[in-house]
């Protein structure tokens, strides 16, 4: 099999981060690099998710989220009571 290489341009401290969690593994940089790629075309995509953390939920569940406080402020009882709102958003969630 013919082999190529390719070069990357990164910042140290990343690059030091990262080969630090590999070495904990047990995996080397050139590794994780064919793992990824290895990845990528098996899936056919990138193999995570891209979207910013404070994107996670989507504008539906944002919408509806603003409607129960609506709702809520109005005193409608709209689907039962939760222990946190961590567990309102969990249900919400699961409602995608």
């Amino acid at each position: 099999m013919a082999t190529k290489s390719i070069q990357v341009r990164l910042d140290q401290k990343l690059k030091d981060r990262a080969e630090k969690i590999f070495a904990g593994i047990g995996i080397d940089t050139p590794t994780a690099i064919r793992m990824f790629f290895t990845k990528v075309t098996s899936t056919g995509g990138i193999p995570f998710d891209l979207s910013y953390p404070e994107d996670q939920y989507s504008s539906k569940q944002l919408a509806k989220i603003d409607q129960l406080a609506v709702d809520a402020k109005k005193g409608k009882d709209m689907f039962g009571s939760f222990d946190s709102v961590d567990a309102m958003f969990h249900h919400m969630k699961k409602q995608k």
